[in-house]
């Protein structure tokens, strides 16, 4: 039995270091996931988290066997649901267009911690399926872009990569400018390296 969980260990090791890129290298990975948003602050005083899907591609070059630094762009859904209300149930859903940069650092191989930043532009915006909300444009209530913190982990195996990153919203995403609150979210993607 020993022996068993020594050759399951050692094939993990040797499979998940085939998995982490070269010095020097720049890898392309295209991702699908999911983004679990909150809104904070006034934007959130009626709204409770709700699931947005999530797709884009990140390029990533090492620098070294530990550091490499990557530049992606995706599209994000934000979405909250009223929770209580008039409003309860309706879902405000926000797409952004995000660019987020992120430091990597492989603490082993294959396992990586990240941090950075992300600009995230608004692309479209609907309430409980409409363009508009008592004849306002719907999308006119919200800032244009608003910026936000990534940190998380990710694991390649095979070439496969498991992301998990939370975005802390640093930015007020509500146009009127007596009004607060942002976006935090959590994002989970798998991804294949090129």
């Amino acid at each position: 039995m020993k022996k068993l969980f020594s050759f399951i260990a050692a094939a993990l090791i040797s499979l998940s270091a085939s998995a982490q890129s070269e010095v020097g290298s720049f890898t392309i990975q295209p991702n699908v996931g999911l983004t679990v948003a909150s809104a904070t602050g006034d934007a959130g005083t009626n709204a409770k988290a709700a699931v947005g899907l999530t797709a884009g591609v990140e390029g990533m070059y090492m620098f070294t066997d530990k550091f490499g630094a990557a530049l992606g762009v995706n599209l994000t859904g934000y979405n909250v649901s009223g929770k209580e209300g008039p409003e309860k149930g309706k879902i405000s859903s926000n797409y952004y267009v995000c660019v987020p940069v992120t430091v990597d650092y492989y603490v082993a191989p294959g396992f990586a911690l990240k941090a950075g930043a992300s600009v995230n532009i608004l692309a479209t915006s609907k309430y409980d399926g409409e363009d508009e909300i008592e004849g306002v444009k719907y999308k006119k209530l919200f800032k244009r872009a608003f910026i936000s913190i990534p940190v998380g982990a990710s694991y390649e195996i095979n070439g496969f990569v498991f992301d998990a990153r939370y975005n802390i919203g640093v930015r007020k995403i509500l146009s009127n400018k007596h009004t607060d609150g942002t976006y935090n979210a959590f994002q989970f993607t798998v991804g294949y390296k090129f």
